[in-house]
């Protein structure tokens, strides 16, 4: 770990599930990222699940080789300085893209929902002065935070689905029926799209490693983590079609909000959806808060910069990146679904892959040093 780490912050493995819980629902959870959103969405969301707890496995496995070193520090290890310190720097700019992105995300849902006339460039400074205020306290402040607001999250999920089911707004034969076409297309969306984003995205811990008390039982609160995510996406999926239908749901750019706006219980009761507005926005934040540090650490260990000192040099390159990155707002969906065909298999599939195949050989080699030895 360089030296501008070397005032190391540790959480408990709980913090962590938490913060990954957050980071998996972050935008996952209200953009519709799929070419056609259909009734066999919530299919695709557990096949993705399931896959995505091998593939994270697959990051942790190479991972425990190296104890308490972060994923660019072990890649110059496996691949070589040079080789290893590249590719550290593209993991770096993949990571500085994901927090622009994820903060245009959430520009644009304040836009859309509450904030029409206020400039886009105004709402993302705000809340890249808040990423980097609780960045500068330290991770350890972010995993309290993380924390705090779970407890809102979960308050916001059990209110909502109480009202839509007291509403009468859920129709379950919207759900049929099921695979129509047949398992591939189901096996396409869930393997070119929902795996990659978020399960894919998790490769991001791998940059926490060394803040983790018990780096050990990272792999556990891994596998709740994107359990207990996975299962809130199945239900968002199902949610949004049985209450909006298949055809109004791939129109909607934020379907869930669409889905609690039509709750309305009373005159009294109507529009939940701000409060679900609320939630989302939290998520989001913990995620770009994540993709963020990943970005400073990482910048830390390849170059030997203090982090807080790469704090508002990056954050004043997020806020650009996020505004010019695309001129509409579906031009951004649009480079999102591309980048998930083109730019996410190589940070995500292939040099994971890389890095694990090099672990085993390397694991296999020294199994048999030590016959040798014997």
């Amino acid at each position: 770990m360089s030296n501008g780490l070397a005032n190391k912050t540790y959480i408990s493995t709980g913090q962590m599930l938490i913060l990954m819980f957050h980071f998996l629902l972050g935008n996952a959870v209200i953009i519709n990222m799929d070419n056609q959103y259909d009734r066999n969405t919530w299919i695709v969301q557990m096949i993705a699940m399931a896959i995505g707890i091998v593939l994270f496995r697959m990051y942790t496995y190479t991972a425990e080789m190296f104890p308490g070193q972060m994923l660019t520090t072990y890649a110059r290890q496996l691949i070589g300085k040079t080789g290893g310190t590249v590719i550290g720097i593209l993991y770096i700019v993949f990571f500085l893209y994901l927090t622009s992105r994820n903060l245009r995300d959430e520009t644009e849902l304040v836009r859309v929902s509450i904030l029409e006339k206020t400039p886009s460039l105004v709402v993302a400074f705000l809340m890249v002065i808040c990423t980097i205020y609780v960045l500068w306290l330290g991770f350890e402040v972010l995993a309290r935070t993380g924390q705090v607001f779970i407890a809102v999250i979960i308050l916001v999920m059990i209110l909502g689905n109480t009202l839509l089911v007291l509403s009468g707004s859920i129709h379950l034969e919207e759900l049929m029926p099921v695979m129509s076409q047949g398992v591939k297309p189901v096996l396409m969306s869930a393997i070119r799209e929902r795996l990659a984003f978020p399960y894919g995205e998790m490769i991001c811990f791998m940059m926490f490693v060394p803040c983790v008390k018990k780096p050990s039982q990272l792999i556990k609160a891994g596998y709740v983590s994107i359990l207990a995510g996975g299962i809130v996406l199945v239900e968002v999926a199902i949610l949004n079609v049985t209450v909006l239908g298949t055809s109004i749901t791939e129109r909607s750019i934020f379907p869930l909000l669409s889905t609690f706006a039509n709750v309305q219980l009373s005159e009294y009761v109507q529009r939940p959806d701000v409060i679900v507005l609320m939630s989302i926005i939290i998520g989001d934040f913990f995620k770009v808060a994540l993709f963020f540090y990943a970005v400073v650490v990482g910048i830390s260990d390849v170059f030997g910069l203090p982090y807080r000192k790469a704090l508002i040099p990056c954050g004043i390159l997020v806020l650009l990146w996020s505004q010019i990155g695309a001129t509409s707002l579906s031009e951004h969906f649009e480079f999102g679904r591309l980048s998930l065909i083109y730019i996410h298999p190589l940070f995500v599939y292939v040099f994971p892959c890389l890095f694990f195949l090099m672990a085993l050989l390397r694991r296999s080699r020294g199994r048999s040093g030590n016959f040798e030895e014997t």
